[in-house]
C-alpha cells in the first residue's frame, strides 16, 4: 500500500499548469512502497513519478531535493526532481508536500548477479565522490548511537538474540576509535531501490534516509544486499563490488581494515529496525505493512561472523 492521499485528476490538472511539462494525459497510483504516495504521471511532454510526502516535512524535504540535483548534476544515476515555473521543485497537493521526478525506465531485480553488483560499485563510488555542498546535512538517525541505545531492549524473537546483539555493541565500539572518511550516504541501498533497464543501472531511488556518516557504512550496506546469496556472501560479488568501487574511490587502509566490522554494523542495525517493527506491529491488524523479516538479518550477521571468525 503506497497511495495513502488520494489525489483527484482535478488536483492534479491545477498542478501541473504550474510546470513547463505539458498537460495531463494519465496517471495511476504505484502500489509499492510504505512511507510515501506515489503516482505515475503521463503529460504530453513525457512521464513522470509523483511523490506526496507522508513523513518528510515541507522543512526537511529542501535538503533531500537539493541532493537530487545536485548528483544529477554530476551525471550521477539518479531521479531528478522537476522544477516548476518559478524554479521550486517543492510544492503541495492534497495536504502534502509534493514533488514531480523524473520517470527512470526499468525494474528492479530480484537477484543480483556480478554485473549488477560490478555496476553498483561504480555507481556508489562515483556518488560519493560528488562535490555536494550543503548548509545542512542530516545527521544518521540511525546510526551508532541509535543501535547502542537498545542496549537494554527485550523485545527480541528468539532466546540468544540478546546475548548476541551486546556482543556485537562491544565489537562496535572500536568504530569510533577510528578515522573513518564522512560524507552524504543513501543509507538504504537494498537492491530495490535501484532500477535496471535490459541489464543496465538506469538510477537509484529513495534517497529518504540519506544523511551524514561514515562513507564506508553505505558500501557494507550494499555488500550485505547485493552479495547475500542465502546464507553466506558471495565472494565473487563481493570482489566484483569492491573493485569497482575502488576503481572510482580508492579506500583507506582504515577503511579496508574495517569493513568486516561495518557490514556487522550494517547488519546489526536493520536486524534491531526489523526487530522493533515486529515488535510493535505483530499484534496489530495492519493491513498493506510488509514487516519484513528480522531473522534474514540475524542470518546473514552470524554469516559475517563466520566468514571472518570474529569475536
Amino acid at each position: 500500500m503506497s497511495v495513502f492521499t488520494p489525489v483527484s485528476q482535478q488536483q492534479l490538472e491545477a498542478m501541473l499548469v504550474e510546470y513547463p511539462i505539458g498537460k495531463l494525459v494519465q496517471f495511476s497510483g504505484i502500489d509499492v512502497g510504505t512511507d510515501n504516495s506515489n503516482y505515475f504521471v503521463d503529460t504530453t511532454e513525457g512521464q513522470f513519478v509523483l511523490t506526496l510526502f507522508e513523513r518528510l516535512t515541507t522543512e526537511e524535504l529542501p535538503f533531500y531535493l537539493s541532493l537530487g540535483d545536485q548528483l544529477s548534476e554530476a551525471n550521477c544515476l539518479v531521479a531528478r526532481p522537476i522544477h516548476d515555473n518559478q524554479g521550486e521543485a517543492l510544492n503541495q497537493l492534497a495536504g502534502k508536500p509534493a514533488v514531480l521526478f523524473q520517470r527512470l525506465s526499468g525494474h528492479h531485480i530480484t537477484t543480483p548477479q556480478v554485473n549488477h553488483c560490478q555496476q553498483m560499485g561504480h555507481a556508489l563510488a562515483k556518488m560519493h565522490s560528488a562535490d555536494l555542498v550543503f548548509q545542512r546535512v542530516p545527521e544518521n538517525e540511525f546510526g551508532l548511537k541509535w543501535v547502542s541505545g537498545y542496549r537494554d531492549f527485550n523485545g527480541w524473537q528468539e532466546s540468544d538474540d540478546k546475548d548476541l546483539f551486546e556482543s556485537l555493541l562491544s565489537e562496535f565500539s572500536s568504530l569510533n576509535q577510528v578515522d573513518l572518511p564522512k560524507g552524504v550516504i543513501h543509507a538504504d541501498l537494498f537492491h530495490d531501490n535501484a532500477l535496471f533497464n535490459d541489464g543496465d543501472l538506469a538510477g537509484v531511488i529513495d534517497w529518504y534516509f540519506a544523511c551524514f556518516d561514515w562513507l564506508l557504512l553505505d558500501l557494507a550496506i550494499m555488500i550485505n544486499d547485493w552479495c547475500f546469496d542465502g546464507d553466506t556472501i558471495d565472494r565473487d560479488k563481493k570482489a566484483a563490488l569492491l573493485l569497482a568501487y575502488t576503481d572510482v574511490r580508492i579506500l583507506t587502509e582504515v577503511e579496508q581494515k574495517m569493513l568486516p566490522v561495518m557490514q556487522l554494523f550494517a547488519a546489526c542495525r536493520f536486524w534491531l529496525s526489523r526487530t522493533l517493527a515486529w515488535s510493535e506491529l505483530r499484534d496489530q491488524a495492519q493491513a498493506g505493512i510488509t514487516i519484513k523479516p528480522p531473522k534474514e538479518m540475524k542470518r546473514l550477521l552470524l554469516s559475517i561472523l563466520k566468514e571472518n571468525n570474529t569475536m
